[in-house]
């Protein structure tokens, strides 16, 4: 097991599952993690709440949540649920928003700090 899926297991992301979506492929599975921490959705995102521009906000959010979901990211999805159920009701606060905006960051940030060396 490489040090990638053993550091994310002990940070509570679900890799039986992002495992056996991606067939047991950690190669694959490092490369699309690597991808996604660089997802230009996350700056998108943050311009979209900024702007209040909740439809935009919504396809950020909804589009990071799968992903995080197929990975297995279990903070990130769930973060990205918190984001994403209020732009879909259309009513939603932007100060919680940002917040979790902030959360959904910070966590990312964290989840770059793990190697594959």
């Amino acid at each position: 097991m490489s040090k990638l899926i053993d550091q994310l297991r002990a940070h509570g992301a679900d890799m039986d599952g992002a495992m056996n979506r991606l067939m047991g492929d950690e190669e694959l599975y490092a490369m699309c993690f690597g991808l996604f921490l660089k997802d230009a959705a996350f700056a998108a995102l943050g311009a979209a709440l900024d702007a209040r521009d909740w439809t935009a906000a919504f396809e950020a959010a909804h589009c990071l949540k799968g992903v995080a979901g197929n990975l297995g990211l279990t903070r990130i999805y769930r973060l990205g649920s918190e984001l994403v159920e209020p732009l879909r009701s259309g009513e939603p606060s932007a100060a919680d928003l940002l917040a979790f905006y902030a959360d959904l960051i910070e966590e990312r940030d964290t989840l770059r700090g793990f190697t594959e060396e």
